[in-house]
C-alpha cells in the first residue's frame, strides 16, 4: 500500500476531507471518520456503493446510538484495537479502529469492507494511514473547539467537571439554547444491552425526539441522557422502556443546568445498582433507590445491628419466613397495624401473629422508644440478605 500520495496532501492541503478520500481510494473502500462525539468529520463513497446505513449516518451527520454503542463498550477498542464486525441492516461488515494522536483518542475510523479485501492490508501502512487521520482530525478539532462549541460539548465538558466556575459556564452557554432552558429532571438510558436493535433506523433518537419535544438527547459514555421539562408526559417513559427493553432512570430535580453533574452522578449510581440487582427494562425515579444505595453503603457495618434482628434475619433466610421485612414495615409505618397490613398485603390475625413472635419468641423490644431507630436500621440492613430489598425502594414511574 502506497502511502505517497496521502502523506503529500497532509502536508500541503490541511483537509481531513481531502484525506478521507485519499484513504478511501488507497483502501478501495467507502469510509467514514467520526469525531468521540459522533459526528461524521469526513467520508468517502466510492461510486455505485449503496448502503442505507452509510448514507443515513452521511445524511444525519452522526451514527446511529446502536453503533455508538458497539464503538464505545468494545473491550479492543477501548485499548486501542481494531475490530472487525457484521452489522445488522447492512450486508457489509465494518472495520472500526480508534483513531489517536499523541496518546488521546481522538475519534474512529470506520471503513466498509465492501470487497471482502480489508483483512489483506498490511498492518504497518495501515497503521500510519490511522496516524495520519487522527493527526489531521485533531488539528481540524482542536481548531473547530477554539471557534464554536456545540451545545451537546458544553454539556459534556460540564459532566466531565471542566467548568471552574458556574459564571463561566454561563458565558459559554450564553449563544446557545441552553442559556434561556430550564429543564425539571434528566433521563438516562443505559445502551449497554441495545447493540441487537437495528443500525440503520436510530428508532429510539426518532422515539425520544417524537414523543419528548425539545428534550435533546445527546449520548455521553455509553448512555443516552435527555431533559425533561415540565411539559413532558412521564407516563410515556414506562412504554419506551418496555419497547426497547432498556433500563431508565430519571434524576432527583434540577435546580440550574450548573447542577448537572451532581444529578448525573446520583443517577448513574442508581442505575448502576439497578442493573447488578434487578437487570432487565425498568423506568424509575432516582430518589425511589437512594434509600436502598444509603443502606449498600452501610453494610460494612452491618456487625453492629441489634442481635435480636439479626436472628430474625437468620431465621428468615432459613425458612423462608418474612419477620424481617414485617418488623421494617411495622417500624416505619409508626406501629400502625393497619399501615402495615396494607403494604404487605397481610390479613389482620397474620400481621398480629408476626408481630407478637418477633416481640416475644425473639426478643425483639418494639415497645421501647429508645430502640426504634436502632432497629429500623438493623431491619433494613438485613432486608437485602432476607430477599426482601424491594421494601426499601417505591414503585416505579
Amino acid at each position: 500500500m502506497k502511502l505517497r500520495k496521502i502523506i503529500d496532501d497532509f502536508f500541503r492541503s490541511d483537509s481531513l476531507q481531502i484525506l478521507a478520500q485519499d484513504a478511501g481510494r488507497l483502501l478501495d473502500c467507502p469510509l467514514m471518520i467520526v469525531d468521540n462525539a459522533f459526528r461524521v468529520q469526513a467520508s468517502h463513497q466510492p461510486p455505485g456503493f449503496q448502503d442505507p446505513v452509510f448514507r443515513g449516518a452521511l445524511e444525519r451527520g452522526q451514527i446511529t446510538y446502536e453503533n455508538m454503542s458497539v464503538i464505545s463498550q468494545d473491550p479492543a477498542l477501548t485499548q486501542g484495537r481494531s475490530i472487525t464486525l457484521p452489522l445488522a441492516d447492512t450486508p457489509f461488515p465494518r472495520r472500526f479502529s480508534p483513531l489517536v494522536s499523541s496518546g488521546i483518542r481522538v475519534g474512529y475510523l470506520t471503513c466498509v469492507d465492501w470487497h471482502g479485501t480489508l483483512d489483506q492490508v498490511p498492518e504497518k501502512p495501515m497503521a500510519m494511514l490511522e496516524s495520519i487521520l487522527a493527526k489531521q482530525l485533531l488539528s481540524e478539532s482542536s481548531r473547530n473547539s477554539i471557534l464554536s462549541s456545540t451545545a451537546e460539548e458544553i454539556l459534556a465538558r460540564l459532566l466531565d467537571g471542566k467548568f471552574a466556575s458556574e459564571s463561566i459556564f454561563r458565558l459559554q452557554i450564553a449563544s446557545s439554547y441552553l442559556a434561556g432552558y430550564h429543564p425539571r429532571r434528566l433521563g438516562l438510558i443505559d445502551l449497554s444491552q441495545y447493540h441487537s436493535q437495528g443500525f440503520g433506523q436510530d428508532a429510539l433518537k426518532k422515539e425520544l425526539q417524537y414523543a419528548f419535544y425539545a428534550s435533546h438527547p445527546f449520548f455521553y459514555q455509553n448512555q443516552v441522557l435527555f431533559f425533561l421539562t415540565q411539559d413532558h408526559d412521564t407516563a410515556l417513559l414506562q412504554p419506551l422502556t418496555q419497547r426497547f427493553s432498556l433500563p431508565l432512570v430519571v434524576s432527583a430535580p434540577l435546580d440550574n443546568l450548573y447542577g448537572l453533574p451532581k444529578a448525573y452522578r446520583l443517577a448513574r449510581q442508581v442505575m448502576d445498582y439497578l442493573l447488578a440487582h434487578r437487570g432487565g427494562c425498568f423506568a424509575v425515579e432516582a430518589e425511589q433507590l437512594y434509600p436502598a444505595l444509603l443502606l449498600e453503603r452501610l453494610q460494612p457495618a452491618a456487625d453492629l445491628c441489634s442481635p435480636a434482628v439479626l436472628a430474625l434475619a437468620q431465621h428468615d433466610r432459613q425458612h423462608h419466613t418474612q419477620y424481617c421485612a414485617t418488623l421494617y414495615v411495622y417500624l416505619s409505618c409508626h406501629h400502625s397495624l393497619q399501615q402495615t397490613c396494607a403494604r404487605l398485603f397481610l390479613h389482620r390475625n397474620t400481621a398480629l401473629y408476626r408481630i407478637r413472635k418477633i416481640r416475644d419468641t425473639f426478643g425483639v423490644p418494639l415497645d421501647d422508644p429508645s430502640q426504634t431507630l436502632y432497629l429500623l436500621l438493623s431491619a433494613a440492613l438485613s432486608l437485602p440478605s432476607t430477599g426482601q430489598e424491594e421494601l426499601l425502594s417505591a414503585a416505579p414511574i
